[in-house]
This record gives C-alpha cells, structure tokens and sequence, in this order.
C-alpha cells in the first residue's frame, strides 16, 4: 500500500471497530499542525475534500490488504465543514462489498450528529 500518503502523518488511527463483517467505525485523529491546513486556508483551516475521499480509500486498504485506486465517485457530498481545531477527532464509517476485482463503498466522515461527508462509490484493486 503505497499511496497511504496521509496516514500517520495528516491523520492517524485512534480506534477501529468492526461493527459487522465488512461495516466498520474508525475513529481518526487529525494533525492539527499539519502544512495542508496553511494552505486550505491558514485564517480558517478546513479539511479539503480530496484529503476526506483519500481518508476512506487508505482506511479500506488497511481493511482489505489491498492496493486500491478509485474507480468511480457515484455519489459524493460534503455536507459540512470539518475545522480541525474545532473537530480533532472524526469518525469514519465504511460498509463495502466486493464483486470481482472492486469495492462497492458507501461511507461516511461525521462527530455525533454532525455529518461532514457521503460518499458511495468504488475501488479496484491497483
């Protein structure tokens, strides 16, 4: 798994629950100092869309012990801002199948009630 580029570095794993046999709860800490947040914007800092989308492949690589590239982005809303100095921990729900070579994933990043990304779509295996 080469392309875990954020991973231990822009966030790290806290916890990881599997809830069902491919649903899971991670709990990700992110690194408030990180560079990406001096330019995504140093005045209010957000987490950038691409970062949330990457976040769910390496956390199912890890799942699946597999190299993944992104396939198809059927349906992918950020519905809410995540301001790391506001929301240091985010969690992560993933439910996947697979059919072939590809991951069907439906995911989501949220705090309590609060949901910042849905994401359905797939992986294939790289």
């Amino acid at each position: 798994m080469t392309d875990a580029f954020l991973l231990n570095d822009f966030y790290s794993v806290k916890s990881t629950e599997k809830q069902e046999e491919n649903k899971l709860l991670i709990t990700i800490k992110l690194n408030t100092m990180h560079n990406i947040f001096k330019g995504h914007f140093e005045q209010m800092p957000i987490v950038p869309g691409v970062c949330q989308t990457q976040i769910i492949k390496e956390l199912l690589q890890i799942e699946t012990g597999q190299s993944l590239v992104l396939t198809k982005g059927d349906n992918i809303k950020f519905t809410g801002m995540i301001i790391p100095t506001e929301h240091t921990e985010v969690y992560v729900e993933i439910s996947f199948k697979k059919e072939d070579n590809n991951y069907i994933v439906d995911a989501k990043l949220f705090f309590e009630n609060i949901t910042f990304t849905k994401f359905k779509g797939s992986f294939k295996q790289n």
